[in-house]
């Protein structure tokens, strides 16, 4: 009977680490750690910390970002595993408006891309008028993850249905398999 107690305690105490994880991580591929995702969300004027005792307290008394520490650390923590399980190299999609395809500068095709072709055309249906999709492929090394990741949390996370999906490239030059479709 101890044997049974002691296995189901240990189990127990096991899901409870799982759940209330406050562990910080690495994730090696795109070079950020669990602390990072943090100071990347801008929070500062609609809350009053990113969880409750984060930091120092300001105007707002009961709001935070995060209700937990826990969830903090559990949204962070899947964010980056989001983005560090990506393939390599990256399939990306960029909506642009020009009058004919001829008119696209393949010299320099910009660094605001997604990694969701579904948010690209529909960025270009509900704000740019885009009329062409940019589809190409890139490397992990030419994304610019601390600005992609602090895009998803401004950008992306209002589950309205018009996320962007964004993702920052540093070197449009290392953009490979370009290709067009009308939109």
């Amino acid at each position: 009977m101890k044997l049974r107690k002691f296995i189901a305690t240990t189990i127990r105490e096991y899901l409870n680490e799982q759940v209330n994880n406050t562990d910080s991580k690495y994730f090696s591929n795109i070079g950020l750690k669990t602390e990072d995702v943090f100071d990347m969300i801008e929070y500062h004027d609609a809350y009053r910390d990113l969880y409750p005792n984060y930091g120092d307290d300001n105007e707002y008394e009961e709001d935070y970002y995060f209700p937990t520490k826990e969830d903090a650390y559990n949204d962070a923590n899947e964010t980056l595993e989001f983005f560090n399980s990506l393939p390599n190299p990256i399939p990306i999609y960029r909506s642009i408006k020009v009058k004919s395809i001829k008119d696209i500068n393949f010299d320099y095709l910009g660094d605001s891309w997604s990694f969701d072709k579904q948010s690209a055309i529909n960025f270009a249906k509900n704000q740019a008028g885009g009329n062409v999709l940019l589809i190409g492929k890139t490397k992990f090394d030419n994304v610019d993850w601390n600005n992609t990741v602090k895009l998803w949390y401004h950008f992306s996370r209002n589950f309205d249905g018009y996320d962007e999906n964004e993702i920052n490239i540093i070197d449009s030059d290392e953009i490979f398999d370009v290709k067009t479709e009308k939109i």
